[in-house]
């Protein structure tokens, strides 16, 4: 068979699979293996090999780690304390409750490091006050399932970890590049919010008193010191992105074992279980990405885009708009670890090739994914707030527009504006 038979037998033996909903790790190791058979005749032992190198990384380790902390912080009363605090923070402004639930992401992005910890854990807690309050319902879910997004792009983040290990990139300047770009897309919600709240009269919480706000500070400054010890150790060179993750699950044990005396067995075990089984399906969606990554550059993917691209795109500005359209598409129909463990390496050869920097390109792709997860027909973050915010997805995509067009306005300025991501690790003196 010619090399375009193999890439047309490729990508739709995926397809075919993955619309018979076989999982998406299954689907990528039986349409590699198949044009492998094929092609170059089966090897199991290469099956083998690179299913194990795909997750044979420090790096990686990460994950589970992240994951493990935003679930200890959810089950027990660090996220309530969170809000509080908040709460006599910003709860004062025009649509107060909307403003605490965007200021509580992005602390809370600060400590895990995914969307759907945000959204499914802390969410609940702010849609529930929000309604309470006479907000909306619509309103609270959309606030909610917006600010989500701010946890993958705020260091530490699970996404950024992964396109790291994919792209070579590092993973300390990645983190560091990721808190303007997410202090922007904070900036751009929190004016949504106060127009909704200016326009529908939205109530506000009374000015705090001064001893109000040191009552709070005194209950949630604890929880506050887990972002900055992340940073400054990671900045500092005190230790690794991978090191800085076991030290956030240790201080959030700490807080909630012996401080605040929330955690019990019981529930620590059920915590364990769930990390274990969401640990274990990210790391086989990576392992079977590289496996399928490695068949596609055999059959010549990468170099074929590359020659087809650069005989269509002149320049970096028109390749950025290209290559955003289709992470937008992608984003819909894949989880965030597969899109970039199969997108990047198809890819990376082009960024190259136009000088695309591979730190900020990893903010534009993941800020695309993570719109992804607001949108039909598979985004994750969509059906999670739907089902704690008790509203029908199809009402709460149309809801959510206006917050996808804030969403692309901060895109197209992290895009085009190399300066907003590359601007603070360049600062520390990092190397981007």
């Amino acid at each position: 068979m010619t090399t375009n038979a193999m890439i047309v037998l490729l990508l739709i033996s995926m397809l075919v699979l993955f619309l018979l909903k076989v999982n998406i790790y299954v689907s990528m190791a039986l349409a590699g293996c198949a044009v492998l058979a094929i092609r170059f005749g089966m090897r199991w032992s290469l099956l083998a090999q690179y299913l194990y190198t795909g997750v044979d990384s420090f790096t990686l380790l990460s994950i589970p780690l992240f994951l493990l902390a935003a679930k200890i912080m959810n089950t027990g009363s660090i996220t309530k304390k969170l809000f509080s605090l908040c709460m006599k923070v910003v709860g004062w402004l025009p649509g107060g409750l909307g403003h605490v639930n965007v200021l509580c992401s992005v602390i809370f992005a600060g400590m895990s490091g995914t969307a759907v910890s945000d959204a499914g854990g802390l969410g609940s807690i702010e849609i529930k006050a929000m309604n309470e309050n006479g907000f909306d319902n619509d309103f609270s879910c959309c606030v909610t399932a917006a600010s989500s997004t701010l946890g993958p792009i705020i260091p530490p983040s699970i996404p950024l970890v992964v396109y790291a290990t994919v792209s070579g990139a590092s993973v300390g300047a990645l983190f560091m590049a990721g808190i303007v770009p997410g202090l922007v897309m904070a900036a751009f919600m929190m004016l949504l919010v106060s127009a909704y709240a200016i326009k529908r009269n939205y109530p506000r919480t009374p000015f705090p008193t001064i001893g109000g706000v040191f009552s709070a500070l005194k209950d949630g400054i604890l929880p506050l010191i887990a972002p900055v010890i992340l940073l400054i150790g990671i900045y500092g060179g005190v230790f690794t992105p991978t090191e800085s993750a076991a030290i956030v699950v240790m201080y959030s044990l700490i807080l909630e074992v012996l401080i605040y005396r929330e955690m019990t067995v019981k529930k620590f075990i059920s915590i364990l279980k769930e990390t274990v089984r969401d640990s274990i399906t990210i790391a086989l969606i990576i392992a079977g990405a590289t496996f399928f990554g490695y068949v596609a550059t055999r059959v010549r993917i990468p170099q074929l885009i590359l020659r087809e691209m650069t005989s269509l795109v002149s320049d970096q500005f028109m390749l950025l708009v290209i290559i955003n359209i289709f992470l937008l598409i992608i984003g819909c129909f894949l989880e965030t670890a597969s899109a970039i463990t199969i997108v990047v390496p198809l890819i990376l050869p082009l960024l190259k090739a136009f000088h695309v920097n591979l730190t900020q390109f990893g903010i534009v792709m993941v800020l695309n994914l993570m719109i992804g997860l607001l949108t039909p027909p598979f985004g994750l973050v969509l059906f999670v707030v739907s089902k704690v915010g008790h509203i029908s997805v199809g009402r709460f995509s149309r809801a959510l527009l206006p917050w996808l067009g804030c969403l692309l306005i901060a895109l197209l300025i992290i895009t085009f504006f190399p300066q907003v991501s590359l601007w603070f690790p360049t600062f520390l003196g990092m190397s981007v």
